[in-house]
């Protein structure tokens, strides 16, 4: 009761009405000024002990919180249990386990742990543990003034607001199982099943939420809409400012977003001894195929016969051999290696690798830098290198490197041999007759026949045949101009058969799985031996 009486200010204007009424009653009566509040009662008081406590007459004891476990209203339980003219009232939720909850279920005999064993008690039965035992005689009723709802609220509620994850807490457990039973059982008749949870005290639950973010195109991504077959596919760079998205091109970082980006360049330098440029370059090519001579190659080698007359001046004759010991020694060979890493070999033995730096570009780095340190002690390099020592006798030229500058032949082959190992040498046929596009040129327009000679009605079919096979003989040509032995390949396994055309590598299939089969096949054939025809 001190608390209420003490702070009076937080509470409701009733209240405060009456705190004021009160005291200037007492000051009027001349009474003590700590008397008088709202909460000064005449039949109420605060009981903190039992020493001056008299139960002669009836009374009633407010026990907050109600579980009677120990303290004075546990005393009290002991002390009035055994008398019918008692009761107890249970006002509120009673944990499992308590006192509170056990006297519900009205046994005839409660422990005493409070009190002494008395006259009116008895012991425990043998081979038990040494219990005091009071008799239960008052009456025990149970009326709930808790704001709760009961099992039937709950399960309505949760139907009507349609949650789809429900996690029981705070409850007993068995009629939280109940709910959680009765819950799943609903699922029955639902489309959607609702998910329920009754997790333990401390224990984790993981619960996935799918979230739609929505992020803004700017800059060249803008500009640029995306291709129809593939709209949902767009590169760039996702920048989230606050809770703000914005999708954008690399280069539009600093503009969009005020940022910087920076390029990281490396570069790794090696001295190969006896290893020359041609041998370098023999080694590149039989490992990534065809390399390409960067124009920087052919621009630092000039002046190594810049006075080749033999001319000299008087007083630099020194100094012009110093620069031209400089210049041989800068000579600089310079080759791109898959695109993206420059190789330069300069006329000291001095290799230098240069490369952007990314995942990819680091990974081919790393494989021409163990090409470069095994190029002077492999078996091959050691044949390759020996064939151009100088001896008297005559020699056949150096042998080509198998792996680059292919003829149109032999990437045709090698196509086939992928497509050998899939599919079965004996179910492979090259296509002789090639596609014809649409417009189908007349042979009236070739310059070999002459402008006089009447062309034939579209019904006559030997005009018809001798069209086609002119159309025909012309896409030939145009096919082997372009490096293609043949037209294209057809692939037949069982009943399914497919066509595979070599100019643009389409496959035509009325079976969409075998298709599919074969167009990945000849895709990893592409990567492999790119670049297959050009």
């Amino acid at each position: 009761m001190l608390v209420y009486q003490t702070y009076v200010g937080s509470m409701n204007e009733n209240i405060k009405r009456l705190f004021r009424e009160r005291m200037a009653e007492a000051e009027a009566n001349s009474t003590s000024g700590g008397r008088g509040g709202p909460w000064d009662f005449k039949y109420i008081r605060s009981l903190k002990n039992l020493d001056r406590f008299d139960d002669v007459g009836g009374c009633v004891i407010l026990a907050s919180p109600g579980m009677l476990q120990n303290g004075i209203s546990r005393q009290l339980l002991e002390r009035w249990a055994p008398s019918d003219k008692n009761g107890v009232i249970i006002t509120g939720y009673s944990v499992e386990g308590t006192m509170a909850k056990q006297i519900m279920q009205e046994p005839d005999h409660i422990q005493a742990i409070m009190s002494g064993p008395q006259g009116f008690t008895r012991r425990s039965a043998p081979g038990e543990t040494e219990k005091a035992m009071i008799p239960r005689r008052c009456s025990v009723q149970e009326y709930s003034f808790a704001a709760h709802v009961d099992g039937v609220e709950n399960r309505e509620f949760i139907e009507e607001i349609a949650a789809p994850v429900v996690i029981l807490v705070h409850g007993e457990q068995h009629n939280m199982m109940r709910l959680k039973s009765k819950l799943l059982s609903l699922n029955a008749d639902k489309t959607t099943k609702v998910k329920v949870f009754s997790p333990k005290n401390c224990e984790p639950l993981r619960i996935p939420f799918m979230t739609s973010k929505t992020a803004k195109v700017v800059g060249k991504l803008a500009n640029n809409p995306p291709p129809t077959d593939s709209a949902q596919l767009i590169t760039g760079v996702l920048v989230q400012n606050d809770f703000k998205m914005s999708l954008m091109a690399p280069e539009d970082l600093r503009e969009y977003a005020g940022l910087t980006t920076t390029t990281i360049t490396c570069k790794q330098r090696m001295t190969l001894s006896a290893a020359g440029i041609d041998l370098i370059r023999w080694a590149l090519e039989g490992t990534f195929g065809k390399i390409d001579e960067l124009p920087e190659s052919r621009g630092q080698r000039k002046h190594s016969n810049e006075n080749g007359n033999g001319d000299t001046h008087m007083n630099g004759s020194s100094d012009e051999e110093a620069d031209e010991e400089i210049a041989n020694t800068n000579a600089v060979t310079a080759y791109l290696v898959m695109g993206c890493v420059t190789v330069r070999y300069r006329s000291n033995g001095e290799v230098e690798l240069e490369w952007e730096g990314n995942m990819l570009n680091d990974g081919i780095a790393d494989a021409i830098m163990a090409v470069l340190y095994s190029v002077e002690s492999s078996p091959a390099a050691v044949k390759q290198s020996a064939s151009k020592s100088p001896h008297s006798h005559s020699h056949s030229p150096p042998a080509r490197n198998l792996h680059a500058h292919l003829t149109p032949t032999e990437r045709l082959e090698r196509l086939f041999m992928f497509l050998e190992a899939q599919f079965g040498a004996d179910n492979l046929v090259p296509i002789t007759i090639p596609r014809l596009s649409t417009g189908i040129p007349s042979p009236s327009s070739s310059p070999s026949i002459s402008s006089d000679i009447k062309p034939s009605s579209p019904s006559d079919p030997e005009t018809s045949e001798s069209s086609e096979t002119y159309a025909q003989e012309k896409e030939l040509a145009r096919l082997h101009k372009l490096g293609i032995p043949v037209p294209g390949i057809e692939i037949k396994v069982d009943k399914m058969v497919a066509k595979v055309w070599l100019e643009d590598l389409d496959v035509e299939c009325a079976n969409r799985v075998f298709g599919e089969r074969v167009r990945a096949v000849v895709e990893r054939a592409v990567e492999v031996t790119a670049p297959l025809w050009g």
